[in-house]
């Protein structure tokens, strides 16, 4: 019986160990950006700051700072502010591309994600810190632009009167209008602005 428990201790404190030493291990994704000062384009990997899961993209890899590897693979730290373009692959292949603000609000708040960039219409996203920052908690803010009169309109997935607010600003037709009633996710809202610009 002794022999069985230890047996069951060993395999538990295995599994354990192996599950604590997959949560902590460093996860890189390919990079390439564009510092304000250089026009040179850096291609390297990025570590990916994910609080429970480092396979995913999480926007603490670049809020405030992002950690980057030099070419002898050794870590060097680099400020967000000090970016201007930024294009991060995850290990699903998913491109994230990011511009200073700068070039679109014509103020510096850090980066923005380009979530859609149309002939008509862009849709840009400001991730950010909220609350303790050990806590990786991330908000986001979304600025709609209306490239005819450079209307920027900012606005939150979480407010109660996106919907209505799209509507306006899109002045959407009844087609586009149900499809935004319907709009559930980034894909959808993606869907919606390349309708209106092909309007």
């Amino acid at each position: 019986m002794k022999k069985i428990n230890l047996l069951l201790l060993s395999l538990c404190f295995n599994f354990l160990f192996s599950q604590k030493e997959a949560m902590f291990k460093e996860t890189f994704f390919p990079v390439k950006y564009v510092l304000k000062k250089s026009k040179d384009t850096v291609k390297t990997k990025v570590l990916n700051v994910g609080l429970y899961d480092n396979s995913e993209f999480s926007p603490g890899t670049y809020i405030r700072q992002m950690t980057v590897l030099d070419p002898s693979d050794k870590k060097i730290r680099i400020n967000e502010s000090d970016i201007k373009f930024l294009e991060i692959r995850d290990l699903k292949k998913v491109r994230r591309r990011f511009v200073s603000s700068q070039s679109v609000l014509s103020k510096d708040t850090g980066l923005l994600q380009i979530m859609y960039n149309g002939s008509k219409v862009a849709w840009y996203r400001k991730s950010f810190y909220k609350g303790p920052i050990y806590t990786y908690q991330t908000n986001n803010i979304e600025y709609l632009i209306i490239k005819k009169n450079n209307d920027i309109t900012e606005m939150s997935f979480k407010a109660p009167g996106l919907k209505p607010l799209l509507k306006e600003k899109l002045a959407v037709s009844p087609d586009l209008s149900l499809k935004i009633d319907e709009m559930a996710d980034d894909d959808d809202l993606v869907q919606i602005l390349r309708l209106y610009d092909k309007k």
